[in-house]
């Protein structure tokens, strides 16, 4: 829900259905919905940084938001895709690689780009820590993700050993 008179209304950069997949850099990643609005209502600063999964689920878009207060709204909009690729190396151990992913080409949902749906606490992107729920995953060790089904993504990443590459899109 986005209160009509807040500053989520105010900036219109949320919409009902968007996932916040983190606040102040912080990942939500196992936080509780209580957890959350308590994060909102205590934060101490002036501007809030929301990294949003559209409800659409077809791209990340990063807003800066004034904090909850009365004050008039100032707010910055940044399309991710302009910040362009990034490279995450990780090492494939016992624990595999860390995180699930969602999407794919012909989904229930229609045609999607592969996402990390979550990074577990064990694993490579745990110990890396750059890797984020909502990342878009471009390639893995140079094979294109684009147009793969979620299968061919989840056969791809599991043959992988030692050395992963990804590529990225935040």
């Amino acid at each position: 829900m986005i209160q009509a008179n807040g500053v989520a209304a105010r900036t219109k950069q949320l919409k009902v259905g968007d996932r916040v997949v983190s606040i102040d850099g912080v990942c939500l990643d196992g936080y509780s919905h209580a957890e959350v609005v308590d994060l909102l209502k205590n934060d101490s600063n002036t501007h809030i940084t929301l990294q949003v999964v559209a409800d659409t689920n077809i791209g990340a878009v990063t807003s800066q938001v004034e904090s909850l207060s009365n004050t008039p709204a100032v707010h910055t909009h940044t399309e991710p895709e302009a910040l362009g690729p990034r490279t995450v190396v990780l090492l494939k151990g016992a624990d595999g690689l860390g995180f699930s992913i969602v999407g794919g080409f012909s989904s229930p949902h229609g045609d999607l780009p592969i996402y990390v749906k979550t990074v577990f606490s064990k694993g490579a992107a745990a110990s890396d820590g750059r890797l984020r729920r909502g990342d878009q995953i471009l390639s893995v060790n140079g094979e294109s993700l684009e147009r793969a089904t979620h299968e061919q993504a989840v056969a791809v990443l599991k043959r992988q050993i030692g050395t992963v590459t990804l590529q990225v899109l935040s």
